[in-house]
């Protein structure tokens, strides 16, 4: 093949800056690729006399393996996180795996043929946003080059270098996780007025059962009390059962016995109330300053509201609004159970958390033993979504020396031999890797690549504590 098809560049190997290989291998590199003393430049005598010009700066040409394995270097090295702690852009592992190099010597006429052939894979995973991310096609670059000079035993060689890199990327997705809630604390806030009175039984009923079940779950769980009526219809009639009570149980308002709440439960009586809407701001106001929540941060904090009446609006009582941003304040979620008729349920459509509106009076048991239940008891996280790139390199190093030719002492006529040149090999017609012939480690560029990084698989992964 024609020196014309190789881009005849000049690489100076004296100079590499390989970041993971040892000075010896270097070294040892630099002997076998070092370029003649005839195709170097040199400074003669009168050019250090010119002591007014400035000196001229050789630009060093790096070779595509010298480039390859310094991308190789640089990639591993970056820095890694915890997956625990890593935010969308974060590197969570780098590793790379690195095949033997595959060496083989043949002769062709008065030249030596020397070909090392290899393979790298770099991968690395990053956590990023959990939405659609557009995935790049491969996309393979080639880069190549030549370089002259004379070996150790003054013969004239050629050496071709070829990399391939190719790089791929793929998205991973892991799923939602569920978590067992370690505590709550949950206050029911009861509607006592007029109305209520064909609902109670059902709502004590289903309070019950829904403690109960809450201990069966594994949840640490404590429960507190507090009913309304109409407090400003009561102010205006002079009624005194129609404000708002909070239950003490001993010196906490919180209790962890079931049956304690069951007897709150039952000792609740029934009131006037006055016209429709049920002044419950008060109540609900109130149990955010006055019982002791626990301070804890793994301590989930609820209030279930259970009225068949929307909130009374007066000037005298907490605001809607006043009331929603109290207990978001204090980070307590909402449910409320109440009634459908004239569109009660809908004017607390806004009041409540993650949608957990329920029908009081039809299905109130289902709704609080199963869907609430599992709403408090559960944690749901969303699963992470990782991007993980691939750069695999394919490397192919060919050196042809030209051997003296020996002379007999009658010598007989032959064709001479044309002088042949470095072979470029095409990526299709790359040798397959992975061999064990390794006894020429480190004879040429693949071998301070190995070297360099290890000569086995370097990982480099986050680690959970």
């Amino acid at each position: 093949m024609a020196k014309g098809m190789f881009k005849q560049e000049r690489f100076s190997f004296r100079k590499m800056k390989v970041g993971l290989a040892s000075v010896a291998i270097l070294f040892a590199f630099a002997q076998l690729g070092q370029v003649s003393a005839d195709e170097t430049s040199k400074v003669s005598s009168s050019e250090i006399t010119k002591v007014t010009e400035a000196p001229k700066v050789v630009e060093e040409v790096k070779s595509p393996i010298e480039v390859a394995t310094e991308e190789i270097a640089a990639e591993s090295e970056k820095p890694v996180v915890k997956e625990s702690e890593a935010k969308p852009g974060d590197l969570i592992d780098v590793s790379t795996k690195l095949s033997p190099i595959e060496v083989k010597e043949s002769q062709e006429g008065n030249q030596k043929v020397h070909v090392e052939t290899a393979t790298a894979e770099v991968s690395k995973t990053e956590v990023i946003a959990s939405k659609d991310e557009t995935i790049p096609a491969p996309a393979t670059t080639t880069t190549e080059g030549t370089v002259t000079g004379k070996d150790e035993k003054g013969n004239t060689f050629t050496q071709y270098e070829r990399v391939d890199k190719t790089t791929t990327v793929e998205i991973t997705k892991t799923p939602p996780t569920v978590k067992k809630a370690g505590a709550a604390d949950i206050v029911f806030v009861v509607d006592r007025s007029g109305s209520m009175g064909g609902t109670i039984n059902t709502v004590r009923k289903n309070v019950n059962e829904f403690a109960r079940n809450l201990a069966k779950d594994g949840v640490a769980a404590r429960f507190g009390l507090a009913t309304f009526s109409d407090e400003v219809f009561g102010r205006n009639r002079g009624k005194t059962d129609e404000g708002t009570i909070l239950t003490k149980f001993n010196e906490s308002y919180f209790t962890s016995d079931p049956a304690e709440l069951e007897k709150a439960l039952a000792g609740i009586k029934i009131a006037d109330g006055g016209d429709y809407a049920e002044t419950s701001s008060p109540a609900l106001t109130q149990i955010v300053s006055t019982y002791d929540w626990s301070k804890s941060p793994k301590n989930k904090k609820f209030v279930v509201l259970l009225t068949d009446a929307p909130m009374k609006q007066d000037a005298s009582v907490p605001t809607i609004a006043e009331t929603l941003a109290s207990l978001k304040a204090a980070n307590i979620e909402r449910i409320v159970a109440t009634s459908t008729s004239f569109g009660t349920d809908i004017s607390y459509k806004d009041f409540v958390s993650e949608g957990l509106l329920m029908k009081i009076d039809s299905n109130l048991a289902d709704s609080l033993t199963k869907d609430a239940t599992s709403w408090i008891v559960e944690t749901v996280s969303e699963g992470r979504q990782y991007k993980v790139t691939k750069d695999n390199y394919r490397f192919y190093l060919e050196r042809r020396t030209t051997l003296p030719v020996v002379q007999t002492e009658n010598p007989i006529q032959t064709t001479s031999l044309p002088v042949a040149t470095a072979h470029k090999q095409e990526s299709a017609k790359l040798p397959d890797t992975g061999s064990n012939d390794t006894a020429n480690y480190g004879i040429a560029g693949l071998g301070l690549l190995i070297a360099g990084l290890g000569l086995t698989v370097s990982n480099r992964k986050s680690k959970e504590q």
